[in-house]
C-alpha cells in the first residue's frame, strides 16, 4: 500500500471520528474523571464537579475498595445543594482531623454539632439530650479505652452560642483548644435519644468557585458570597425540573430526560454515525492486514537445507526482539570484536538468556556461524557456556546462550573493581575451566580448538563457577588427525610463538593461552601490559620473580593473606609450563588437571630465564642427574631432548 493510500485511510479514519464525536452526546471525555481505583466508577456515582482527576473542581480521595472519601471520612451521599460524610465514632481521633472538613470548595454547615473531649475551653451547646448522649458516649469510650483517654466529654454548636451563621465557624472551634474529636450529630437527629453513636453524620455544603455562574442553558445557578477559607464567592449549578445532568457547562451540562427525547436522540445518532462506523471498521480492516504483512516482513528469517536438521534449536526472531526489548541498550551485556551480546527474558518460558549478535563488520562469517551452531552447539559440560540455539534474519546472526548472571571474568581481576574474588574462588574458577577444556580436548567425540582462552571469555554463573565461553573461532578435527592450517586468530598475548609462525591451531596453542590465563587470574595482571616506555610481558614477568627466588612476590597484591601460598606457587609455575615457547615442554589438559587436583605431583622447576631464555626442569623421581634446558641463543628449542621431555611429562596428549 502506497504512502498516499494510507494517509488517505488516516484522513477518512479521522473525519469518522469526529462526526462519530458530534452525533454521540457522551463521546467527548470530560477533562474531570470519576473513575475511582481499579478504574470503574466511584460506588457513590459522583457526578461534575466533583471527581478524581486534577481536572476536578473538587477533587476527592479514593479507597481501594472504590469509596470516594473526604480526607479519612465516607462520602455517604452528594446531592446539588450539600455533601454528607460518615463519622464513626473514634474516642481517640485527633482533633485536628476535623481540619480535612473544611476544604476550598467545601465545608461543615452550621446544622452540625461536633462532640469533643478534652478541651480547655468550654461552650454552650444546645443539645436537648446532651447529657444523655454524652453519657452514651462516654460510656462507650470507657469500654474501649485502650490508651486512658481522659472521657471529659463537651459539645459545640453554633446556635447554642447564639450564632447565625451558614457553616460551622472553624476559628471559634479551634479555640477551643481540644483534644480529641470523637464524633458528631445533624440537627436531624439531636431529638433522637436512641440514634446509635457508633456511626453519624456530618453535612458539608459545597461550591465551584467563581464570581460568575457557569451554568448550562436548562440549569439554575445559586450563587454564594462569604464563603469561609478566605472568603470569596462561588455558585453551583442544578438542572430544571424534567432535566438530567450536572447542569455545569464544563460537565455533562443538561438535556430533557423523557423516554421519547432519548429515543430520537439514539436513533438520530445510530442513523448517522452507523454507516460511518462501518466504513471506519472495514478501513481500520484494511490497515491492520496492511500492518501483519509488514510485521511479517520484518520478522522475516532465512533458512537453508543444513537448518532443517536443526529445526528445534531455532529461534524466533520475533521472540528474541521481544526478549532484548528490541535489542535496546539497556541490555547490553558487552561488545567486542565479534559483536554485541544482550540480555534478554524469552516470553514465554520466562528464561534468562544471553543473546550474541554477531556483528556484520566482523571476520565471523557464515562459515564461523554454521561451524558454531552445528557442532559446539551439541557440546555439553558443566563448565561451557550451553549455546542454546540460533536465530537467521536476513544478514543478521544469532547465538542464544545460557545467562551469565555474574559476567565474564576479567572485570573481577583489573581496575581495581569494587567487588573481588577471593583467592579460593579463584582456584576453584581455573580448574572448573581446566576440566571445560579437558573435555574440548579428549572428552567429546572430535577435539575441539577453542583459540581464544582468555578471562573476558571466562564467565560466572550465579554460584561463581567459572565457565568457558564464546566458541566463535572454535576449530574441529578427528581425534587421531591433524589440525588444518588456517589463518592466524587469537588475540594478542594469548597467541603461541608457533601458532604465528605456521598458522596451525593445536591443542599445543590452547595449553599456550592457558598458562596465559593462569598467569591472569593469579597475579590480576593482563599478558601484556603498556607502559609509558616500555610493555611488560606478564610470563617474562613471573620468570623474573622466580629468578630471585621469590615467585609468589608475583602473586595479586589484593589477595593480601587469603591465599594458599601452595596452590598460589602451583598455579604460577603451571603458568610458566604452559606458555613454554617449545610446545613439546607443555604439558597436556589431563595433566594440568591432576596437578591442580593434586593427583599428580609438579616436577621440581629451576629457573634459568623462561620465555626466549629458557626453562630447565629438575625430574627428582628416577632422574635426578638429568637437567634439560633450553638456551636462548640459537633459537631452536629442545631439538635433541623432545622425546625424552615427552616422556618425562607422561606421554600422550
Amino acid at each position: 500500500m502506497s504512502k498516499m493510500a494510507r494517509s488517505t485511510l488516516l484522513l477518512l479514519a479521522g473525519m469518522v471520528s469526529l462526526i462519530i464525536t458530534a452525533g454521540a452526546h457522551e463521546a467527548v471525555p470530560q477533562p474531570c474523571s470519576q473513575t475511582c481505583g481499579t478504574g470503574m466508577p466511584a460506588k457513590q456515582n459522583l457526578t461534575y464537579p466533583f471527581g478524581f482527576s486534577p481536572g476536578c473542581p473538587i477533587q476527592l480521595n479514593c479507597s481501594e475498595d472504590g469509596d470516594a472519601l473526604i480526607g479519612e471520612f465516607l462520602v455517604q451521599s452528594v446531592s446539588p445543594d450539600a455533601v454528607v460524610v460518615t463519622i464513626e465514632d473514634k474516642c481517640d481521633r485527633p482533633f485536628g482531623s476535623i481540619d480535612h472538613l473544611y476544604g476550598r470548595n467545601y465545608a461543615p454547615t452550621g446544622k452540625n454539632s461536633v462532640l469533643l473531649n478534652n478541651c480547655t475551653q468550654s461552650s454552650p451547646c444546645d443539645l436537648p439530650t446532651t447529657q444523655v448522649i454524652q453519657d452514651q458516649f462516654q460510656s462507650l469510650c470507657e469500654r474501649s479505652n485502650k490508651t486512658n483517654t481522659n472521657t471529659s466529654m463537651s459539645c459545640y454548636s453554633e446556635q447554642a452560642n447564639n450564632y447565625s451563621t451558614e457553616f460551622l465557624n472553624r476559628t471559634r472551634l479551634f479555640a477551643l483548644d481540644c483534644k480529641y474529636f470523637p464524633s458528631s450529630i445533624l440537627m436531624e437527629a439531636q431529638n433522637n435519644v436512641s440514634a446509635p453513636l457508633g456511626v453519624q453524620l456530618l453535612q458539608l455544603e459545597w461550591w465551584v468557585n467563581g464570581d460568575e455562574c457557569e451554568c448550562s442553558e436548562d440549569a439554575d445557578c445559586v450563587q454564594l458570597s462569604g464563603l469561609p477559607n478566605g472568603g470569596g464567592n462561588g455558585f453551583r449549578c442544578k438542572c430544571e425540573h424534567g432535566f438530567l445532568g450536572d447542569g455545569f457547562m464544563a460537565g455533562t451540562g443538561s438535556w430533557r430526560g423523557s423516554p421519547e427525547r432519548k429515543k430520537e436522540e439514539m436513533l438520530k445518532v445510530l442513523t448517522i454515525a452507523l454507516p460511518l462506523m462501518v466504513l471506519f471498521v472495514v478501513s481500520m480492516l484494511i490497515m491492520g492486514v496492511v500492518s501483519v504483512i509488514r510485521r511479517k516482513r520484518k520478522f522475516a528469517e532465512v533458512l537453508e537445507d543444513w537448518e532443517r536438521d536443526y529445526g528445534p534449536h531455532r529461534f524466533k526472531y520475533k521472540d528474541l526482539y521481544i526478549a532484548t526489548k528490541g535489542f535496546r541498550d539497556q541490555e547490553l551485556l558487552g561488545a567486542g570484536g565479534f559483536g554485541r551480546v544482550y540480555r534478554g527474558i524469552l516470553p514465554t518460558s520466562k528464561m534468562e538468556i544471553a543473546v550474541k549478535k554477531v556483528s556484520h563488520e566482523s571476520g565471523q562469517g557464515m562459515r564461523e556461524f554454521v561451524a558454531e551452531v552445528i557442532s559446539i552447539g551439541r557440546l555439553r559440560h558443566r563448565n561451557l557456556v550451553s549455546l542454546l540455539g540460533y536465530c537467521r534474519r536476513k544478514r543478521e546472526l544469532l547465538l542464544v546462550y545460557d545467562y551469565m548472571p555474574n559476567g565474564s571474568l576479567d572485570k573481577y581481576l583489573y581496575n581495581q573493581p569494587k567487588v573481588t574474588l577471593n583467592w579460593t574462588q579463584r582456584f576453584r574458577v581455573i580448574k572448573g575451566v581446566a576440566s571445560g577444556l579437558l573435555y574440548l580436548h579428549e572428552g567429546w567425540e572430535q577435539v575441539v580448538i577453542h583459540r581464544d582462552i582468555k578471562a573476558s571469555n571466562i564467565l560466572l554463573d550465579a554460584e561463581l563457577n567459572g565457565r568457558l565461553g564464546d566458541f566463535g573461532l572454535a576449530r574441529l578435527h578427528d581425534h587421531g588427525t591433524d589440525p588444518q592450517t588456517t589463518r592466524v586468530a587469537g588475540t594478542v598475548g594469548y597467541l603461541a610463538p608457533e601458532h604465528t609462525r605456521t598458522g596451525k591451531a593445536t591443542r599445543s596453542t590452547d595449553m599456550f593461552a592457558f598458562g596465559a590465563f593462569l598467569l591472569e587470574v593469579a597475579c590480576g595482571r593482563r599478558p601484556i601490559e603498556h607502559g609509558d616506555t616500555e610493555d611488560v610481558i606478564l610470563v617474562d614477568w613471573v620468570s623474573s620473580c622466580w629468578d630471585r627466588g621469590d615467585i609468589l612476590e608475583a602473586s595479586d597484591l589484593t589477595l593480601g593473606a587469603e591465599s594458599v601460598e601452595e596452590e598460589m606457587e602451583l598455579v604460577l609455575k603451571l603458568g610458566l609450563m604452559c606458555s613454554h615457547p617449545d610446545p613439546l615442554m607443555r604439558p597436556s589438559m589431563r595433566q594440568v588437571l591432576q596437578y591442580l587436583e593434586g593427583d599428580l605431583l609438579m616436577p621440581e622447576l629451576l629457573s634459568s630465564g623462561i620465555s626466549s631464555s629458557g626453562l630447565t626442569f629438575v625430574y627428582s623421581e628416577g632422574l635426578d642427574d638429568l637437567a634439560v634446558s633450553c638456551p636462548s641463543s640459537t633459537g631452536k628449542a629442545f631439538t635433541d631432548l623432545s622425546s625424552v621431555a615427552e616422556s618425562l611429562l607422561s606421554g600422550e596428549r
